[in-house]
């Protein structure tokens, strides 16, 4: 039989997994922990003893229906910011140095954030801030907004992979298309490209992508079929 007092014989290497272990099992911690890392434990250490029968209930409930994930490949979800794009990195140092400035804890800020539709937890922010986890690039534009501050002061951006949209509407795939598209409706393709220019930027909120020209004509191609497209007011 195992003993109880023996429970800790073989302690997690990171030392805040083993503090998290160590609240989640009733006991107090004397990992050494950043600020940031104390922060967190501090916050979930009233709920934590808790867990393990909260997840045994959420385990019940795994019949309830749950939204369908964003497809990675999806090209509109790749242009509007939904997935991660690697020409689009969050600093996690920026994140934190600006959230603090907010007066926001993690917690608080992972809560605003919900209060805007978006699912996100304390352990994902926490997880941002490390540099464990990218969030796509919708999400930063929404944690910059929560934050007050310009998306490009949290971002650590590749210039080497993101290129902006003129580039993309230059390449010969999409001017192709945009000049069979012109003949077809009789709209100037400047015209066409500059409407979908101004809707991806908008909708986006980003002039910068990792997206090919690929993705870009499978949008340019579901623009084409949206009634009144071409005629805007």
């Amino acid at each position: 039989m195992n003993d109880p007092n023996n429970e800790k014989t073989s302690p997690a290497t990171d030392p805040f997994v083993e503090a998290l272990l160590d609240i989640v099992a009733g006991h107090p911690t004397s990992a050494d922990l950043a600020d940031d890392e104390r922060d967190l434990i501090a916050a979930i250490a009233k709920w934590a003893p808790g867990l393990p029968e909260a997840l045994a209930e959420l385990d019940a409930d795994t019949d309830q229906p749950r939204p369908a994930p964003v497809r990675v490949d999806d090209p509109i979800a790749q242009m509007l910011g939904l997935v991660e794009d690697p020409a689009v990195l969050i600093n996690g140092h920026q994140l934190a140095a600006k959230r603090k400035s907010a007066g926001l804890t993690v917690g608080e800020l992972a809560q605003q954030l919900n209060q805007r539709g978006w699912d996100v937890t304390t352990s994902t922010v926490f997880s941002w801030e490390r540099g464990k986890v990218n969030p796509p690039p919708a999400t930063i534009n929404a944690v910059a907004e929560v934050l007050h501050v310009a998306a490009d002061s949290i971002l650590t951006t590749n210039t080497l992979q993101a290129q902006t949209l003129d580039v993309l509407f230059d390449d010969e795939v999409i001017a192709a298309f945009l000049d069979q598209w012109s003949r077809e409706s009789n709209v100037p393709v400047g015209r066409l490209a500059e409407h979908s220019k101004r809707l991806l930027a908008t909708a986006g909120k980003r002039n910068a992508t990792s997206a090919t020209p690929q993705t870009l004509l499978a949008i340019l191609q579901q623009f084409k079929k949206l009634p009144g497209f071409e005629n805007p007011a």
